[in-house]
């Protein structure tokens, strides 16, 4: 068959625009290609880093608002019986720090701390483990050990310090572990005369039980408004405020629990009890 030559021409420019459109569209696509692989390499290359910081905290103690003295001349101080009494020793630990995030996620350190208050170093404790930077709805820590850590001398710098819940002893077996807190001092008693006291914590031993028991005696804390944004390296105070170890819900009375209190059970958890409102938190 014969095509006319104004046929072949329009023929062959039909095939030339098929092509451009076809070239075009090819080019449309792979250029569309390389954009998507930028971006996807974009992404791929995009870090978001979390940078952690270092805590510090201060241990710091109280009576009634003021700021703990030790080994006063006179007494001082008065608990809820209008018992006067003076401070001579306070000793304490505390475990576990917990932050937590508004969404629930907790950044624990599993580290411990021993407080004494005759050394003035033991009242600043750096955290071991550094915390994310973020937003933070609580503060917490555990006082004492919980029952995973509590274990007869398991912690050779306590062990070093007498810190040990004794086993054995003149009190006999009142379950091991370690001391979570001793404050001792002297006040006076119903006869106007100055009488010692010791409230050491630790493992409570029930003798109303057939076998006797021994009970964990450690407690959580959640500090109230302790909320905290950690931008950069942060401080903090814990504060104790005594003369609520001697109230709220039990009143302490000096003269029925004064000397020794380890093996005393309801002195104990008169310890546990009041212990949820004894520390506050301060920025």
């Amino acid at each position: 068959m014969r095509f006319s030559a104004d046929l072949t021409f329009k023929i062959r420019n039909m095939k030339n625009i098929n092509l451009n459109k076809l070239l075009f569209s090819a080019l449309a696509i792979f250029m569309f290609s390389l954009s998507a692989c930028k971006d996807d390499d974009d992404v791929d290359d995009v870090v978001i880093v979390v940078k952690d910081y270092t805590a510090i905290i201060n241990l710091t103690q109280y009576v009634n608002d003021s700021v703990l003295q030790m080994n006063t001349s006179g007494f001082p101080y008065e608990n809820a019986m209008m018992q006067k009494f003076k401070v001579t020793k306070l000793q304490y630990l505390i475990s576990d720090l917990t932050f937590t995030k508004d969404d629930g996620t907790k950044i624990v350190d599993n580290g411990y701390h021993y407080v004494t208050l005759s050394d003035s170093a033991s009242l600043t404790y750096t955290l071991s483990s550094k915390i994310p930077a973020g937003s933070y709805s609580s503060v917490g820590f555990t006082f004492g050990f919980d029952e995973e850590d509590n274990i007869t001398g398991e912690y050779a710098d306590l062990n070093t310090l007498g810190w040990n819940w004794p086993s054995m002893g003149m009190f006999g077996n009142l379950g091991g572990g370690y001391h979570f807190m001793r404050l001792e001092g002297d006040y006076l008693d119903s006869n106007n005369t100055s009488a010692e006291f010791k409230i050491h914590m630790g493992t409570a031993r029930n003798d109303n039980t057939n076998p006797v028991t021994f009970e964990a005696n450690h407690f959580d804390v959640i500090l109230a408004n302790s909320a905290i944004s950690v931008a950069n390296d942060f401080n903090f105070d814990i504060e104790m405020n005594i003369e609520e170890w001697l109230q709220n819900p039990t009143t302490w009375d000096f003269n029925v629990w004064n000397a020794p209190t380890m093996p005393i059970y309801n002195a104990q958890k008169a310890l546990n009890l009041n212990g949820s409102s004894v520390f506050s938190f301060k920025k």
